[in-house]
C-alpha cells in the first residue's frame, strides 16, 4: 500500500449519512454528510426509513469527497439495532425498522418469557422482537423477505460484501448469548424469524471487497477491503479513546443522546444497555435518551418561525437555569424508564416566554435526564469524573457547558470528536493492521476545549432536578415497559 492510500468510515445515522476519510494512521483528511427523513406513524410508535435512500445519499456524499483517492478499506457503523428486510436479490423487501420503532412491545414480552436471563431486556428497541412483529404484522413483507440485516449490513452487502451481522449489533439484541456468540437456542427453536439473520462476525473482520458496480456509484476503489464495522456507539467509543474499563464517559450527542462507558466483558447492570466493544474483553455500558438533537430540531423547526434558535449569542443572554422545564422525550424513552409511551413535556410557560427560552430549556432537559443516568452508573459502582462529548451536539459550547454545570464534572470536546464515522475509519485501519489500541489512544489525546462546572450553577441545577423529576413522572401514567 502507498502512503497516499486512505481509509473510509461510513456511518448510517438516524438523521444522516456521514462519511469520513483518514490516512492509514487515522489522521482526518476530509468528511461530509447529508440528511434523510424518518417516517413516524400517527401515534409515534413506529419509526421507518427507506434503506434505498441511505445508499443513494451515500453515493452523493462519497463520490465528490473521495475525488479519486485510493481506498484501502472501508468500514460501516450505523444506528441500531435498525433492521432491514431484504429480498433474495438483496433489495429492500420493505422499510427499515429503526431502533426507535417500538411497535413490537408484545413480541418483546413474549421473548422475555423464553429468555428471562437476557442481558438486554424486554423492549422493542433491542431489535429481536421486530423479527417476530414483521412476520406477524407485515406478512406481505415477510413473504418477500429472504434475510434481515442491520443498517450497516445492508450497506456492506450493496458495496459487494457478504451478508453478515457484526457482533456489537448482535450483542445489543434481546436474547443474544454473549458467552456462546450466538442467539439463545430457546429463541432459535421458537420460529420467531431469527433464521433470517446472517452469520455473526467480528467488528474488524474483512467480509468482502468493493465490487465494480459499487465503485462506480460511490467512488470507493474497486477491490478495497470491506470491514464489518459495528453499532455507532462502538465507533464513537473508539474515536474518543474509550478503550479499557475505567475510561472516561463518552457522551454521543446526535438525534438521540447516548453515554458510553467501557466496562469489563460480561458486566450486567439492570435497565442499562450492554454492547460488546470492538476491543477484546471490553463491553460498553450505555445509557440513552431517544430524542436529544431530535428535540432540539423540533423546537427549532416548529417554534423558531424561521429563526435559528440554536444561536448561542441569543441563548447565552438568557438566565440559567431557565424558568421553563422541558422533558425532551418526544418519541418514548429508554434508560432508565423504558417507557415507550413517554412524550415531551413543557412546564412553566408564561406570557413572557420567548422561543429562545424553550430552546435553552430543551438543552437543559437533556442534561438533567443525563444526570439521572450518571447517578445510576455511580450507584452501580462506576466513577464518572469527566465526560468526553462527541457527535453533532458537541459542536455547541453552550450545550457542553450546561452538561458540565448540571453534572458537576468537566466536559471535554476531543479534537477527534466527529462521531461514529471516524471510528468506522479506525475499524477499517484495525482490520488492515494499520491501527492498534496504542494508536487509538494517541489519536484521542488532543482536546480542543474543556468546560469546567460552575459551582453556583451546579447547586441551582441540583435543586432544579427535583422539579424535573416530578414533571417527568407524568410520563409514568402513559404506560411503561419493564426490562
Amino acid at each position: 500500500m502507498s502512503p497516499a492510500d486512505v481509509l473510509v468510515g461510513i456511518d448510517i445515522g438516524t438523521s444522516s449519512v456521514k462519511v469520513v476519510v483518514t490516512d492509514l494512521a487515522g489522521v482526518l483528511i476530509d468528511q461530509s454528510s447529508e440528511p434523510y427523513p424518518t417516517h413516524v406513524d400517527a401515534d409515534g410508535s413506529g419509526g421507518e426509513q427507506d434503506a434505498g435512500v441511505w445508499w443513494e445519499t451515500l453515493c452523493r456524499v462519497a463520490r465528490p469527497l473521495l475525488g479519486g483517492r485510493r481506498v484501502s478499506a472501508v468500514a460501516v457503523t450505523s444506528q441500531g439495532p435498525t433492521l432491514v428486510p431484504l429480498t433474495e436479490e438483496g433489495r429492500p423487501a420493505g422499510p427499515a425498522l429503526t431502533w426507535m420503532d417500538r411497535r413490537a412491545g408484545e413480541q418483546a414480552v413474549r421473548l422475555a418469557e423464553l429468555v428471562p436471563d437476557s442481558r438486554n431486556g424486554a423492549d422493542p428497541f433491542f431489535g429481536t422482537a421486530k423479527l417476530a412483529w414483521l412476520r406477524e404484522e407485515r406478512p406481505e413483507i415477510a413473504g418477500r423477505t429472504a434475510r434481515v440485516v442491520a443498517a450497516n449490513g445492508a450497506i456492506i452487502a450493496w458495496l459487494g460484501g457478504d451478508y453478515c451481522l457484526d457482533v456489537s449489533t448482535a450483542s445489543l439484541m434481546q436474547g443474544f448469548d454473549d458467552a456462546a456468540g450466538r442467539f439463545d437456542a430457546r429463541l432459535l427453536e421458537a420460529d420467531l424469524g431469527l433464521e433470517w439473520l446472517p452469520a455473526v462476525v467480528g467488528c474488524t473482520e474483512v467480509v468482502g471487497r468493493v465490487d465494480e458496480d459499487a465503485a462506480r456509484q460511490t467512488g470507493i476503489t474497486a477491490g478495497a477491503a470491506i470491514v464489518a464495522g459495528g453499532i455507532d456507539s462502538v465507533g464513537s467509543a473508539l474515536e474518543a479513546g474509550a478503550l479499557a474499563p475505567g475510561g472516561q464517559l463518552v457522551d454521543m450527542s446526535g438525534f438521540s443522546s447516548v453515554t458510553i462507558l467501557p466496562v469489563p466483558r460480561g458486566t450486567r447492570v439492570a435497565g442499562m444497555i450492554h454492547v460488546q466493544h470492538a476491543v477484546p474483553d471490553v463491553d460498553l455500558l450505555i445509557t440513552a435518551q431517544v430524542t436529544a438533537g431530535g428535540a432540539v430540531d423540533w423546537v427549532n423547526g416548529r417554534i423558531g418561525a424561521g429563526r435559528d434558535l440554536r444561536d448561542q449569542s441569543l441563548l447565552e443572554a438568557r438566565p440559567r437555569p431557565s424558568a421553563i422545564t422541558v422533558v425532551p422525550s418526544l418519541a418514548g424513552e429508554r434508560t432508565p424508564t423504558w417507557n415507550a409511551a413517554a412524550r415531551g413535556i413543557i412546564d412553566g410557560v408564561g406570557l413572557n416566554t420567548e422561543p429562545e427560552d424553550l430552546m435553552l430549556a430543551t438543552l437543559e432537559g437533556n442534561a438533567l435526564a443525563m444526570a439521572r443516568d450518571v447517578d445510576l452508573l455511580r450507584e452501580a459502582g462506576f466513577d464518572v469524573a469527566r465526560v468526553l462529548s462527541t457527535g453533532g451536539g458537541a459542536r455547541s459550547a453552550l450545550w457542553r457547558q450546561i452538561k458540565a454545570d448540571v453534572l458537576g464534572v468537566p466536559v471535554d470536546r476531543p479534537e477527534a470528536g466527529h462521531g461514529a464515522a471516524r471510528g468506522a475509519a479506525y475499524l477499517a485501519g484495525m482490520a488492515l493492521g494499520e491501527i492498534d489500541v496504542d494508536r487509538l489512544s494517541q489519536l484521542a489525546l488532543d482536546v480542543t476545549s474543556s468546560c469546567e462546572p460552575d459551582a453556583d450553577l451546579h447547586a441551582a441545577y441540583a435543586a432544579r432536578r427535583t422539579w424535573f423529576e416530578r414533571v417527568a413522572q407524568l410520563n409514568a401514567e402513559r404506560g411503561q415497559t419493564s426490562v
